[in-house]
């Protein structure tokens, strides 16, 4: 079965559940953040295990839920948990899940995360709009997948980040008092947290957070025309920076912190969308 057919099936199988439901802002959560959704009405939700073809979360602190909507009159489509490519999915994969939501009529994409910070403005509990992404993963969604239904082969990547998303956040964070500041996404592999030696490389390059996912659903969003926000919540500061062994405890814990900021921003942000 092509990819296509692989979403094809899946959009009709989510059409049927949510009675024809049309998303306009897809939402995907990262670790510990499925809460800070607001309360959507005429709520649907279909485990991730139940959609023909999709892949499974297996990460604490990511649901594995698909959830449909509205909020302020805005149909949200919301991904509680995403797929990892440390988590062995193939990366060709991990597209399954945006091309399903583009043809179910998503247009606009917000990627959240939790993120190690190499800005020392750029304090856990900050918020980092990402303008621009460095992709050191190795790999790339769109390689052996290709349609043409799914937008052009060689996609340009200039402003994925929507300049206007952007600029909407940083007023509503100023306007809640969340530090907040635009920045350079680094996408590693992981699972393991990067070395101190890797931390000062990649801040060399340009990188102002780093992470371990965002960037292949943002390459596989890019072809398809979707307006693209990336909020980038840190944890704590990368490895070398921190004085304390990083673990994914603590990310977990320090998402707790960060629920209330997230769920202004997103109070304020999705009826502007």
């Amino acid at each position: 079965m092509t990819q296509l057919q692989t979403v094809k099936k899946a959009a009709a199988f989510i059409s049927k559940k949510t009675k024809n439901f049309k998303p306009e802002i897809a939402l995907i959560t990262g670790s510990g953040l499925a809460n800070c959704v607001p309360e959507l009405k005429n709520k649907t939700v279909i485990p991730y295990a139940q959609i023909p073809g999709f892949l499974r979360s297996t990460v604490a602190g990511h649901s594995g839920n698909l959830i449909f909507g509205e909020y302020k009159n805005k149909k949200i489509a919301v991904m509680q948990g995403r797929f990892h490519y440390y988590e062995g999915h193939p990366m060709k994969d991990i597209a399954i899940a945006i091309r399903t939501l583009w043809m179910l009529g998503v247009k606009t994409l917000l990627v959240s995360a939790a993120v190690g910070s190499l800005n020392l403005k750029l304090k856990p509990g900050s918020l980092c709009v990402l303008k621009d992404h460095i992709n050191f993963m190795a790999n790339n969604p769109l390689i052996g997948n290709y349609d043409p239904a799914f937008g052009p082969m060689f996609c340009d990547l200039t402003d994925t980040y929507d300049k206007d998303i952007r600029k909407t956040v940083l007023s509503i964070a100023k306007k809640n008092k969340i530090n907040a500041l635009e920045g350079v996404y680094f996408a590693a592999t992981g699972p393991n947290f990067e070395t101190p030696a890797e931390i000062k490389a990649f801040k060399i390059l340009g990188a102002d957070v780093v992470g371990m996912s965002t960037v292949p659903e943002v390459l596989a969003a890019r072809p398809l025309g979707m307006k693209i926000c990336g909020l980038s919540w840190v944890t704590n500061m990368g490895c070398g920076i921190s004085k304390k062994p990083l673990s994914h405890k603590e990310t977990l814990e320090e998402t707790k912190k960060i629920e209330g900021k997230f769920a202004k921003i997103l109070q304020d942000l999705l009826p502007k969308l």
